[in-house]
C-alpha cells in the first residue's frame, strides 16, 4: 500500500522538473540548468505529544540522528526553482521515566518537494527552501532503562498498528558556493510533521491525539551542475 501512495508523488516530481527543462529550452531565452548530487548531515528530533481535551503529562527529551541521500535542484526563472530529493533520515524520542527513560529510534525514507529561491549573481549564494516531504517507516528500535511505574503516562510506537507514512513541511535556509569541482551547499532548517505518528482511539484508549515529529539539522550537500547557469547580461 505504501508504494501506492508514493508513486503518484515521485510521478509529480518527475514531470515538474521535466517540464522546466522542456519549457526553459523551448523558449530559447534561458537555457535549462541545475544541479543534481549527495547530501549528508545530523540532526536533533523529538515528537511532540499533546491533546485536545486533556493535558498530557510527558517529559520528552531530543535524540540525535544523521541523515543522507539523493539531492536535485531546477531553477525555473533567474532567482525560483525546484528542489527534489530521497533521504534515509533517523528520528525518535526520548521520554524520561521516574526511574530511568524509554526511546525508540525510527529510520524513514523521506521524500521532499521545496520550492528554492536564492539570492546572488556570483560564486557564493544564499537561499532559502520550503516545501512539503513524505516520509515511509523502514524499521524501528527501542530501549527502555528502568520501569514505567504506576500513574506514568507512558505512549510506546508501536509499528504493527500505529502510522508507518507520514507527511509535513520543511523549511531551510543557507549557502551556496560554487567550486570548479561543483556547488557546495551548506543547509540548516527545521521540518514538522503535518500526521500524528500514533493512530488515537478515544473509545478503547487514552493515547494523545497529537504526536507529531519534529527535528533540527544541518547538512551538507555536493552537486555537479546540469547545463550552464545564464549570466548577467551586460549593461
Amino acid at each position: 500500500m505504501r508504494g501506492y501512495i508514493v508513486l503518484p508523488f515521485l510521478i509529480v516530481c518527475i514531470l515538474v522538473c521535466c517540464q522546466a527543462f522542456g519549457q526553459a529550452t523551448d523558449e530559447g531565452t534561458q537555457p535549462a540548468w541545475g544541479y543534481v548530487g549527495l547530501k549528508g548531515g545530523g540532526h536533533f528530533s523529538e515528537v511532540l505529544f499533546d491533546d485536545t481535551f486533556r493535558p498530557v503529562n510527558m517529559r520528552t527529551s531530543f535524540v540525535l540522528g544523521k541523515h543522507f541521500g539523493l539531492a536535485g535542484k531546477v531553477f525555473l526563472a533567474k532567482h525560483a526553482g525546484i528542489q527534489a530529493e530521497v533521504n534515509f533520515i533517523e528520528k525518535g524520542y526520548k521520554q524520561l521515566l521516574d526511574s530511568g527513560f524509554y526511546s525508540t529510534r525510527m529510520n524513514y525514507v523521506e521524500v521532499p518537494l521545496l520550492m528554492n529561491a536564492y539570492l546572488g549573481k556570483r560564486k557564493s549564494e544564499l537561499f532559502v527552501n520550503i516545501g512539503p516531504y513524505l516520509e515511509f517507516l523502514l524499521n524501528q528500535s527501542e530501549e527502555l532503562l528502568g520501569e514505567v511505574r504506576e500513574g506514568e503516562e507512558f505512549y510506546p510506537f508501536d509499528a504493527g498498528s500505529d502510522r508507518t507514512m507520514g507527511y509535513g513541511l520543511r523549511a531551510s535556509g543557507g549557502i551556496n558556493r560554487l567550486f570548479g569541482f561543483g556547488l557546495l551547499q551548506l543547509e540548516g532548517g527545521v521540518t514538522i510533521s503535518i500526521s500524528d505518528m500514533l493512530i488515537s482511539d478515544r473509545l478503547t484508549s487514552n493515547i494523545p491525539d497529537g504526536s507529531k515529529h519534529l527535528a533540527g539539522f544541518l547538512s551538507l550537500v555536493y552537486m555537479i551542475p546540469l547545463g550552464t547557469k545564464p549570466q548577467p547580461a551586460k549593461q
